[in-house]
């Protein structure tokens, strides 16, 4: 299933990196392609980076419960 804006949580980058890089898929080949390809790969960086902030932030909010 082909996931759109409108059934995308807009705070799940994840999705949004994905969506981006399918969507530059589909444009012709050309410059406008290649920067929209690279636009979506740093928002998989992003979204890379916040998923492991968020993993460390549960571990220590986990250990500080812990205590």
């Amino acid at each position: 299933m082909e996931q759109t804006r409108s059934n995308i949580d807009i705070h799940d980058w994840d999705a949004r990196a994905s969506e981006a890089l399918a969507n530059a898929k589909k444009l012709p080949l050309g410059s406008k392609r290649a920067e929209a390809i690279k636009k979506a790969g740093q928002l998989r960086v992003a979204a890379d980076m916040k998923d492991l902030l968020m993993t460390k932030e549960s571990a220590e909010q986990r250990k500080a419960a812990a205590v």
